[in-house]
């Protein structure tokens, strides 16, 4: 756990100080500079190409982090895993290409009549996919090797950063609104370029095919478990994006601005869960090898309860600032409040349940998050169909809630009978009591004269009502410990 916790702080402060930048970003200048339409556009050309990645890839990058203990060797060609997985993908992208060519017109007749300008800008999702997913091969890649650092620096400070110079390029009328969309989609290539140069300089590997009988059978059986993996992971992403993608298509562009920035503050709830399971998954893999179970629920139920803190301080601060957060914006944004009351309800048991996921995806019993994952890709396209035509981005918030919540009771009870690891424990519903405590404490609270000074003083009374009782109650030791050693090394 000591690795995990290292990596996971760190990749966590480099989160939150990405989210400072992207804060300025998608709270400050986007929706004050650019229309809701416009921001529409930007949100959901990054959300299509994440799915444009996920498609290409193939399972290959779920395969590198599964597999790379058993392909790696001393002399560093590691059985020619790195050379025939980027094939692999080149592969993938190349196919979809075809296929994302073909369907073309069907597309764009469909955000023709709400969304006329995500037609206009549809083949730029091209380029956007492709350096997403060689962003996301060479994250793999160095995952396995426990490298997590640098892949978090170049996406979430330096792509953040280049993003702020571009948007006042064009908020100073350097640039068209085109020439910014153009600009924005080769931003993305910039950390994709430096994971490859990073990857290169480590000289972890040598970058050559190997043949042999020991790469036919390993290449085989991941290839099975790759293509498995492609079919159920793949929900992982197409389930977040379902909702903006048939909001775009029902309501229109705006109404995606409007909920593309509420996604925003949701991730920063997300920022914890995401690095510590980045982290963990390769341990997991390791674990798995070593068929060590207590190991397994030992870092199941760090992980888990350690999410739940983060998740549900971070909900309390963002919902009772959000006054504050909308004196920011245009007053038509204050109307996604529910829209970030329901997703981060729904990202709360997402982030309590773990490594849940990570467990039964590295295990011999992954076919069954391929049947779950069918399932919550036919449950959230049917919840979407159902509520957003009633209630637009609040429905498309509430279906992607509900989908969530009965997605990960599945993996906990797949999860529990196959392996008898469960990461809950009664005392953790405190947890949830002080959140709530902590969220009337805000209602008594008067409102300040300025929203900077309302802010502080409420996130200071409302960290102090949320933190002085778990610390004191002795619930996470990993978390007391994490504190007191910040606090030492701080006043050293």
């Amino acid at each position: 756990m000591g690795t995990v916790q290292r990596d996971s702080i760190t990749i966590t402060i480099l989160s939150y100080v990405g989210i400072v930048i992207g804060y300025v970003n998608k709270i400050l200048l986007l929706p004050n500079f650019f229309s809701e339409t416009q921001v529409g556009l930007v949100n959901i050309l990054v959300s299509f190409s994440v799915i444009y990645a996920q498609f290409s890839a193939l399972g290959i990058n779920f395969t590198i982090v599964k597999f790379f203990p058993f392909f790696r060797t001393e002399d560093r060609t590691h059985n020619g895993l790195f050379f025939w997985s980027g094939v692999g993908v080149s592969f993938g992208f190349i196919l979809f290409t075809l296929l994302f060519l073909l369907f073309r017109n069907p597309v764009m007749e469909y955000y023709s009549q709400e969304s006329p300008l995500l037609s206009q800008y549809y083949l730029w999702l091209i380029p956007m996919g492709f350096t997403t997913l060689f962003y996301n091969f060479f994250t793999s890649w160095l995952q396995a090797f426990h490298k997590n650092v640098i892949s978090s620096f170049s996406n979430e400070i330096v792509l953040r950063l280049l993003v702020t110079i571009e948007i006042s390029l064009y908020v100073f009328k350097v640039l068209t609104f085109e020439q910014f969309v153009i600009g924005y989609v080769l931003i993305y290539f910039v950390p994709t370029i430096i994971l490859l140069i990073y990857t290169l300089r480590l000289h972890y590997t040598r970058y050559k095919p190997c043949f042999s009988r020991r790469v036919k059978k390993l290449a085989s059986i991941a290839g099975v478990y790759g293509f498995w993996q492609y079919l159920g992971g793949t929900s992982n992403y197409i389930v977040p994006t379902v909702d903006q993608a048939m909001l775009a298509g029902m309501w229109g562009l705006a109404e995606n601005g409007i909920y593309g920035i509420m996604l925003c503050l949701v991730s920063v709830m997300q920022m914890p869960y995401r690095s510590l399971v980045k982290v963990s998954t390769p341990v997991v893999t390791e674990l798995w090898k070593a068929r060590d179970f207590q190991g397994m629920r030992h870092i199941s139920r760090e992980v888990s309860l350690m999410n739940l803190i983060a998740g549900c301080y971070l909900f309390v601060i963002i919902w009772v600032n959000l006054d504050n957060i909308f004196s920011l914006m245009p007053e038509q944004y204050s109307t996604g409040r529910y829209v970030f009351l329901f997703l981060g309800l729904g990202r709360i048991i997402d982030m309590y349940s773990g490594l849940n996921s990570a467990i039964l995806m590295t295990s011999k019993k992954y076919r069954y998050e391929f049947l779950m994952s069918l399932f919550l890709v036919g449950l959230t396209i049917g919840t979407n169909l159902l509520l957003i035509p009633r209630f637009g981005m609040n429905g498309a918030a509430l279906a992607t809630m509900i989908s969530i919540i009965i997605f990960n009771i599945g993996h906990v009870t797949f999860v529990w009978k196959f392996y008898r690891i469960q990461p809950f424990a009664p005392k953790d519903i405190s947890v949830a009591i002080i959140g709530l405590l902590a969220i009337g404490v805000s209602a008594l609270i008067p409102t300040m004269g300025h929203f900077i000074l309302d802010a502080i003083i409420r996130t200071f009374i409302i960290t102090a009502v949320f933190g002085i009782p778990i610390y004191l109650s002795g619930i996470s030791p990993t978390l007391n410990t994490t504190i007191e050693r910040f606090y030492h090394r701080l006043f050293r």
